[in-house]
């Protein structure tokens, strides 16, 4: 049984150094996808106006902008279609937006483990008094009673925090600033947040975490308050502690949980069960660029957990599987949004927006006319229906290559970590990719090789990749080797290759989880590329193909695994 398998969900998720396990001591490593937009909703996403905004600079001190987080969103909604109507679309946002279908879709894919946003006014009211709010945690509860009919770990992130925490729209702030670290009556409603979870979840095993806050001090001028996200931290893990010592804690960084500063001591001294928590965007997918993170686990004997995150489908499935070598598991976002060609970022499933949405575009984004009270409504009513299973497209060749199932096309440079041998090739490559490994890897034939020198010509640079433009190039005794899990049927394995020379032999060797092994023998002619067949894969959990060189030298670009 594979450590990413929804078969290990079982129990509270500990750590155990630098792994996560579950109740029976089995290491989980958790693959997901954050649900961006259902309970703290963010504009980019879902129709309404750009992550940045298009006038100002990043350090301008702005109120938000319509339909930008959740509360402008409330308000807008408020402004087109009239009080009564805003209060109850709120109500089916959350209950529309994440439905059980999600869930069941997420199980079935393959996903362990799912990250659950939440903006603290929803459970706690932005009022004089302590007043939670039994609608949001009954409409949380509903979602954790799915996680667990369908065994998918749920991530409870504080998202938005009293005040807001991150500087940015994605906190769910009044304005752009990071009130909970500068003024105490937000901070203290903080605490009092993760106080009431604990006594409310101390016993629900499928939260598979706390995730105590999201990329706080991500903002522009927020690195002197870095202190108080540390104190914070010290202060909120003992009073979580009081009423729960079963569930896993994880601890972001400042500056979109990518700078590893504040872990320079132990923050859970109790329990020690908590992770570091990062956030990776657009990486290299090379192991080279997990060094700081990896450092800092180290340091602390945590794990790393990538709660956020992605980028192209293959860069992905190399990136993720490198990372899985060192037990750290991913949650990309984000889950769900709308098929806007306006909008921003990439998603597993997409939804339709309403037809006659440019008019409600224009008044949000431009100030243009109001549609009427009447219109509005309508519009806003199919908003709500088009989200809906049986209307939104699911993107499932990228589930394919997050999870690493048949139906990709692995760059032959994106060999599994670890899993080589090499004559020691010391000259590195044109992209300085993966040198550690001492594997040569050429620009393929029609590639050019990247720009290093600009001429101020106005022309934009050739766009160029390691995993588009490189080959691996094995010599006699090299070898490396390829995973693809979840093969539910017959999956056929080819690979585009070439000779240097008349002709080469290559070993294939296929082995399965459980200890199933083929060997073959192919023979490459010619220096032509072709796609050459290398083994019929049966059904298994996990099977692994390593090619190694018997005989002269042969270039390869791509594996192809068949669906």
């Amino acid at each position: 049984m594979s450590k990413f398998s929804r078969d290990r969900v079982k129990g509270f998720l500990h750590t155990d150094g630098r792994k996560m396990v579950n109740e029976n001591g089995e290491t989980v490593v958790l693959r997901g996808w954050g649900v961006g937009s259902w309970m703290n909703p963010e504009g980019f996403m879902i129709g309404g106006v750009p992550l940045f905004a298009e006038v100002g600079g990043f350090n301008d001190f702005a109120l938000p902008r319509r339909f930008e987080r959740g509360r402008t969103m409330e308000t807008t909604v408020r402004e087109l279609a009239g009080t009564a109507y805003a209060k109850e679309f709120a109500k089916k946002w959350y209950r529309s937006y994440l439905s059980e279908e999600d869930i069941r879709l997420m199980a079935d894919m393959g996903y362990n483990s799912v990250r659950l946003p939440v903006s603290a006014r929803l459970f706690l009211a932005e009022e004089p008094e302590i007043q939670w709010i039994e609608g949001g945690f009954a409409v949380l509860e509903q979602v954790l009673d799915w996680c667990e009919k369908y065994h998918v770990y749920a991530i409870l992130d504080l998202h938005g925090a009293p005040g807001g925490q991150s500087a940015l729209a994605c906190d769910d702030g009044i304005d752009n600033r990071p009130h909970m670290f500068t003024e105490p009556e937000s901070r203290e409603r903080a605490l009092l947040i993760w106080e009431e979870f604990a006594k409310r979840y101390h016993d629900r095993w499928i939260i598979g975490g706390y995730d105590l806050l999201n990329e706080p001090l991500s903002g522009p001028d927020c690195r002197k308050l870095l202190p108080e996200l540390a104190k914070f931290y010290d202060d909120v893990i003992p009073r979580i502690r009081k009423y729960d010592k079963n569930h896993m804690l994880t601890l972001e960084g400042s500056v979109f949980s990518m700078d590893m500063d504040i872990f320079d001591h132990e923050y859970d001294p109790e329990c020690h069960n908590w992770c570091i928590h990062i956030h990776y965007y657009g990486f290299s997918p090379e192991v080279r660029t997990l060094y700081r993170f990896l450092d800092a686990s180290l340091k602390n004997n945590v794990p790393i957990w990538i709660g956020e995150g992605g980028s192209d489908p293959v860069s992905n499935s190399v990136f993720y599987e490198i990372a899985g070598a060192y037990d750290i598991g991913y949650a990309v976002w984000s889950w769900k949004r709308a098929d806007d060609p306006k909008g921003d970022g990439s998603s597993a499933v997409t939804y339709p927006i309403p037809e006659k949405w440019d008019v409600m575009r224009d008044y949000i984004r431009n100030g243009g006319p109001r549609p009427s009270y009447k219109e509005s409504q309508e519009i806003l009513d199919e908003m709500l229906e088009k989200m809906k299973p049986e209307y939104y497209t699911v993107d499932r060749t990228y589930n394919y290559y997050n999870l690493r199932q048949p139906g990709i096309r692995i760059p032959a440079v994106g060999f599994n970590q670890g899993s080589t041998k090499s004559n020691g090739w010391i000259y590195g490559n044109a992209f300085g990719y993966r040198t550690e490994e001492g594997m040569k890897m050429p620009l393929r034939p029609d590639a050019m090789p990247p720009q290093h020198v600009v001429v101020p010509t106005g022309e934009p640079l050739r766009e160029s990749s390691p995993l588009k433009d490189l080959c691996l190039e094995l010599r006699e005794g090299e070898a490396a080797a390829y995973t693809i899990r979840d093969v539910k049927e017959t999956c056929l394995v080819s690979a585009t290759v070439r000779a240097l020379g008349e002709k080469a032999s290559v070993i294939v060797t296929c082995t399965s989880e459980e200890g199933k092994r083929e060997v073959s023998e192919i023979t490459v002619t010619g220096t032509e590329t072709k796609e050459y067949d290398l083994a019929s894969l049966s059904e298994g959990a996990e099977w692994t193909i390593s090619l190694e060189t018997k005989e002269g030298t042969v270039q390869l670009d791509e594996v192809i695994f068949a669906r």
